[in-house]
């Protein structure tokens, strides 16, 4: 077993040129790894880790699985065509906004917070597919699955961080709409968690932002494990109701 061990731990030594260095780039190679995986099986895990209202409202006779509401950023379009990139492009602008926008963040406000905002963002996305079943906006049984909902949350909370430093985010604001708008008007995007991923984003990123800094991580955490605790209420309460 040692001798398995030390072999092991060789392996990770010289696999460190080829690791992600960031919290974001880890991210994105579990979400690509998990694509590749998806491929492989299809249609097999999205299956059981695509999201749709019904897994969170008991009375459609679907079971109550309400954990999807994350996993659901782990899957992204499959590819439908043979030789099609059409399927890669979902996975690939998600990835390609949470490298470039992500990282950045990661620099400002730390790691834990960045996984954090990643987390809570997909959380958030969810909840507004949730509601957007409740309130009969769509059908119950609409499968949506993608990291949109929390990459909005990334480029929320980069909007409010930057600001909170003085920056320009006219550009940004403008990128963010567009893409916003997109959602509204090219079928098959779910904008709602888009919407849901934002707000959640820019109240997180507000709430890191103003603060920064080990002598106010206490109450950082404690402003996220609040709103995580809001989200996670506001996602049971249709269960209740109906």
């Amino acid at each position: 077993m040692s001798d398995v061990r030390a072999d092991l731990r060789r392996l990770w030594r010289r696999s460190a040129r080829y690791r992600p260095r960031t919290a974001t780039g880890w991210i994105a190679a579990v979400t690509v790894a998990a694509y590749v995986v998806q491929l492989l099986t299809a249609p097999v895990l999205e299956d059981h880790l695509l999201y749709a209202g019904a897994y969170s409202l008991p009375s459609t006779g679907a079971p109550f699985e309400p954990w999807r509401m994350l996993t659901s950023a782990l899957i992204h379009q499959p590819i439908a065509i043979p030789g099609s990139i059409v399927g890669i492009t979902h996975i690939a602008f998600n990835m390609i906004a949470l490298v470039s926008f992500g990282r950045p963040l990661e620099h400002v406000i730390g790691a834990p917070r960045l996984v954090a905002i990643y987390v809570i963002g997909a959380l958030g996305g969810s909840v507004g597919v949730l509601y957007a079943s409740f309130l009969g906006l769509i059908t119950a049984d609409t499968a949506v699955y993608g990291a949109s909902g929390a990459v909005f949350a990334v480029l929320g909370a980069v909007a409010v961080v930057q600001r909170r430093l003085g920056i320009d985010v006219r550009t940004l604001v403008l990128l963010i709409a567009i893409n916003l708008a997109l959602g509204f008007v090219v079928p098959g995007i779910a904008w709602q968690a888009h919407v849901g991923g934002l707000v959640v984003g820019a109240a997180t990123g507000w709430l890191f932002g103003a603060n920064r800094g080990p002598r106010r991580d206490a109450r950082a955490r404690a402003g996220a494990a609040g709103i995580t605790v809001v989200l996670l209420v506001l996602a049971l309460v249709p269960a209740a109701v109906v």
